[in-house]
């Protein structure tokens, strides 16, 4: 009788042990180490655009090209450093 119960509670244990929500962020995670003479960087993100070019023929004049919408980069990305 004494056997039964024990293995019912460990099966208990178990099953809730092992069924609690472990929740992963996907976000990334900044960690930030500041020993002396160490500098820290920080990711700067470009600045782009799309801008719709108009069907008609290319630059150069060479062919015909449709409507479409193409992505420029107004400012690169870069590493600044952080103060």
């Amino acid at each position: 009788m004494l056997t039964r119960w024990g293995i019912f509670l460990l099966g208990c244990i178990l099953v809730l042990g092992c069924s609690a929500k472990n929740h992963v962020s996907s976000d990334p995670q900044v960690i930030v180490i500041r020993d002396k003479g160490t500098q820290v960087y920080a990711w700067e993100e470009p600045i782009v655009d799309v801008i719709t070019i108009p069907a008609g023929l290319d630059p150069e004049g060479i062919y015909y090209r449709p409507e479409h919408q193409q992505i420029v980069e107004i400012k690169q990305g870069r590493w600044v450093l952080k103060e």
